[in-house]
């Protein structure tokens, strides 16, 4: 396979240390409304400049990317939602429209409403694979695209296929406790598969805690449907958005495997971050280095 890759300037990220944040409000933050193709999406909005719009993950909401928000807004505009059916948002139904192909379109319909021109779009896990597919079907709507382990293409190799039926394994746990009706405990168990510790809930802050099960009844129609769009390798060849690829040092090897097989695809000028001492969720394990790579890159776009 070939590995066409281009580094991100990462001195001062590799030198950063690791720690674990949780929602900390602060006096300037206010949660604003906006309707989005009939439903009304929640986010937060500070500082001046290009807009960087951040887009969370499965049984996340804004508040994920409390972490990066400072160094963001100090230069930037720094905008994060809520995607429709997450905290705090309504639900105007069951979730018959939680749907992978529903959330690219809220995202890209939200950025046009922003009014500000193109943004630079930032994404982890769900949300990485949410902003990879806004980038490849909405190209002129964006400045930049930062992907983190998002998991838009299946490993190819004997390990990376390894890794991820033994990954399966333990997601699957959360699927049949979505089955069962216990939201609560499927969002544990998705939380414990991806930090690949089946401890990890426990002893995560209870800021994070809060915002998994905030957001819980979100399991079951997310597991209801595909979590992800036929996408082929030639297609991400033709990606026309300057793109970051980031992993967490310590990630899971289902993550590193399937970020391998992205860059492979990738045009050869996308770049690469490995965020220090951080898994899968790098934004809140170490957010000073995940905010330096993420300036770092978006400064060159």
């Amino acid at each position: 396979m070939k590995r066409r890759l281009a580094a991100v300037v990462l001195g001062s990220v590799l030198l950063a240390g690791c720690h674990i944040i949780g929602y900390v409000p602060t006096e300037k933050m206010q949660v604003k409304q906006m309707r989005v193709n009939g439903v009304e999406l929640a986010y937060v909005d500070e500082g001046r400049g290009e807009a960087v719009v951040f887009v969370h993950g499965a049984f996340g909401d804004w508040r994920n990317w409390e972490g990066v928000r400072p160094a963001i807004a100090e230069r930037y505009r720094f905008v994060s939602l809520s995607l429709r059916y997450h905290y705090p948002n309504a639900w105007p139904d069951n979730g018959e429209n939680y749907s992978v192909a529903q959330h690219v379109e809220d995202v890209a319909q939200f950025i046009r409403q922003l009014n500000v021109g193109k943004v630079h779009l930032v994404g982890s896990s769900f949300g990485g694979r949410l902003v990879g597919y806004v980038a490849l079907k909405y190209p002129e709507l964006l400045r930049s695209v930062v992907m983190g382990e998002p998991s838009i293409i299946a490993p190819a190799s004997v390990e990376g296929k390894a890794s991820g039926a033994e990954t399966g394994k333990d997601t699957a746990k959360s699927v049949e406790a979505a089955k069962a009706g216990d939201d609560k405990q499927a969002a544990i168990l998705l939380f414990n598969a991806v930090l690949n510790d089946p401890d990890a809930f426990r002893k995560a802050p209870l800021a994070s805690q809060q915002r998994v099960l905030d957001n819980a009844r979100t399991l079951s129609p997310y597991w209801a449907r595909p979590t992800t769009l036929p996408t082929t390798c030639e297609q991400l060849g033709s990606l026309k958005v300057p793109a970051l690829v980031v992993s967490g040092e310590k990630t899971r090897p289902n993550f590193r495997y399937g970020n391998e097989t992205l860059l492979g695809c990738l045009p050869k000028y996308t770049a690469t971050a490995v965020i220090p001492g951080a898994q899968h969720m790098w934004y809140e394990a170490n957010p000073d280095a995940g905010a330096r790579a993420i300036l770092a890159f978006i400064a060159q776009h």
